[in-house]
């Protein structure tokens, strides 16, 4: 198994935890007065620190997203994944971190505790995976990328995926599971189902017209989690290069949007748009939901 990750000096964290308070761009002026942002606890991330935060309009949502503290795109793991979902799938005793591992390096980010407060909020935790090598299919998803997952399911729910010799390292009857259909009504239009379920995580359903189902070339995409017929998260997935690219982009190049079903199975509020932003002021980058809707 590849090693566990070295541990950060103390000062480090420290400054991470300190930096959380002061992190993000204010908000313009003539809304400032509206907006509130909060902040979830930091963890360690490359030379950095990987956080949640939300802005707020009173009790509703304005933007919910993961941010990346200065220095954090550096000093990155570089073993294929942290060892903590693995499967010795050909039985021979040992298992290959390149092949019998899934799930990259994954970091458990709690949620701002005023999103769990929030009347219609169905989102629980986020789920931060770093993939340096990328991940299946190939040609399609090799490329170091980041998985960025706001889960509607708990924690608890999604570390009871079991691993397995089925999908991507899944036990086979989760696999069934986790691949059993949407409803109709709840399939955003041009998604589906190739089988990408994953141990830990759930099944993962792509857009067809993605730049990288056509020879364009993955930079950034979205993706609907589901596990049984349910959706159970909203993931973002943005190459390492497209977020370093963000660092001079056009702004108004930062958001692309969501596809949205003709329902919800959950009432509350949903994205319509998801956002790659770097802040000069603070050299954080930033993966958020934006423009959200409430559905009954």
């Amino acid at each position: 198994m590849p090693p566990n990750p070295r541990p950060r000096p103390v000062r480090r964290l420290l400054a991470a935890a300190l930096l959380a308070t002061a992190l993000l761009p204010a908000a313009p002026a003539a809304a400032a007065e509206h907006l509130r942002t909060v902040y979830g606890r930091p963890v360690p991330f490359g030379d950095g620190a990987a956080h949640t935060y939300a802005r707020l309009r009173g009790d509703e949502p304005v933007e919910i997203g993961v941010a990346l503290t200065r220095g954090s795109l550096t000093d990155l793991p570089t073993e294929p994944a942290d060892g903590r979902h693995c499967y010795d799938r050909d039985g021979d005793g040992t298992v290959d971190p390149m092949h019998e591992c899934a799930g990259g390096h994954e970091y458990a980010l709690a949620l701002p505790r005023a999103l769990h407060g929030l009347p219609g909020m169905p989102l629980d935790f986020a789920l931060l995976d770093w993939d340096p090598a990328g991940h299946g299919p190939p040609k399609v998803y090799d490329r170091p990328h980041l998985d960025v997952h706001f889960y509607l399911q708990s924690d608890a729910e999604r570390q009871a995926i079991r691993p397995g010799p089925c999908g991507i390292l899944i036990d086979c009857t989760d696999y069934a599971t986790a691949t059993r259909p949407l409803p109709p009504e709840y399939l955003p239009a041009d998604y589906t189902d190739k089988g990408l379920a994953q141990v830990a995580m759930g099944n993962h359903l792509t857009d067809l017209t993605g730049e990288e189902w056509h020879g364009g070339g993955f930079t950034r995409t979205f993706v609907y989690g589901t596990y049984d017929a349910r959706i159970t998260f909203l993931e973002p997935m943005v190459t390492l290069a497209a977020l370093q690219a963000a660092e001079g982009a056009d702004p108004a190049d930062a958001c692309r949007p969501v596809k949205q079903p003709q329902a919800w199975q959950v009432p509350g509020w949903y994205p319509r748009a998801y956002c790659v932003r770097h802040s000069a002021e603070s050299g954080e980058y930033t993966v958020s939901l934006e423009d959200f809707a409430r559905h009954a």
